[in-house]
């Protein structure tokens, strides 16, 4: 029933997916002139409104309604947009203290309306928020009220979001999510103690900011990591991040996109590879990831960034 089910919006995609930059047709814009040639070819992929301009929200709208439209669950990829609310939670927080206007950092697609949920932040009305963001609400704002350690306070946050995705997808039972749930919050996870071990930070700072993952040991992890870089290493190289450890030991630039790919791998075949969430999930991961790449390469045009430093900044994994 599920693979029937699924069927219809498996065949959308892959169409949708050939329309797809694909890694050698994105390094190619790089030659364009000047931002106008950009534009002009982006055109091509209907990537500009009706004045020409680059509309980058509107296309990841569109991709956002096109894979909503086709799901035959609409709550398939809940377990993927929950980090978004934490994502607009953190926002809420941090607007807060400092006196800002999150607007325009708020994400969308998520799973709560982010204007009650700003509401309710603002009001400090812990209860009225939804109850998976409740715990970090208070985290994140005891935090930043008292310490100002705004990077704690991220941390916090983006691990609360790692661990309920994945709760969320062993809730559900796919076996699909649950794999890519892991793998993204382990890619995460490893690039949070990259940068701890450069900043030098505490094992109890990596305590708060590690989610605990299937695919390696969260204590182990820190222990290696508070040593020092070539302990960490060490000990990624006896886990399923081994590929990445490598990466990180040869300073492969490529080390993000790498990431990517870890967690991509999980959709790429399996029990529901053919048939279910993986190729839907897939190709909206790599819509986003195009827009992303897109969006980096406009602001490079416009601002004169040396073309290495933006290939650096761009992602590959779901192309």
């Amino acid at each position: 029933m599920k693979d029937t089910a699924y069927a219809y919006a498996v065949g959308s995609v892959r169409v949708r997916e050939s329309a797809l930059y694909t890694r050698e047709e994105l390094l190619s814009l790089f030659s364009a002139r000047d931002e106008k040639e950009l534009l002009r070819r982006l055109g091509e992929k209907g990537y500009l409104d009706q004045n020409g301009e680059a509309d980058l929200a509107g296309r990841e709208r569109e991709v956002w309604a096109f894979v909503s439209g086709i799901l035959p669950d609409e709550h398939a990829l809940d377990p993927v947009l929950i980090v978004n609310d934490f994502h607009n939670l953190k926002v809420f927080v941090k607007a807060l203290v400092a006196e800002k206007d999150p607007t325009p950092l708020v994400k969308r697609p998520c799973l709560f309306d982010p204007d009650e949920v700003k509401a309710a932040v603002f009001a400090r009305e812990n209860d009225k928020l939804p109850a998976p963001l409740r715990h970090a609400d208070r985290s994140a704002y005891r935090i930043l009220t008292k310490t100002g350690f705004a990077q704690l306070a991220d941390s916090v946050v983006d691990r609360a979001a790692l661990e309920h995705a994945m709760s969320m997808a062993k809730e559900a039972g796919d076996e699909t999510l649950i794999a890519y749930t892991e793998a993204f919050a382990a890619a995460a996870d490893l690039r949070v103690l990259r940068r701890c071990i450069t900043a030098g930070k505490e094992a109890s700072f990596m305590q708060r900011a590690v989610a605990a993952t299937p695919l390696f040991d969260k204590d182990a992890a820190i222990a290696a990591a508070a040593e020092g870089e070539s302990a960490f290493l060490a000990f990624l190289c006896a886990t399923p991040l081994a590929p990445l450890g490598e990466a990180l030991a040869e300073k492969d630039p490529a080390f993000e996109s790498l990431c990517d790919a870890f967690a991509a791998k999980t959709l790429a075949g399996g029990t529901t590879g053919a048939f279910g969430v993986a190729p839907v999930l897939r190709y909206y991961l790599a819509a986003l990831t195009e827009i992303g790449n897109i969006r980096i390469l406009l602001s490079g045009k416009k601002n004169g960034i040396p073309d290495d430093t933006l290939k650096e900044r761009m992602r590959f994994g779901y192309v």
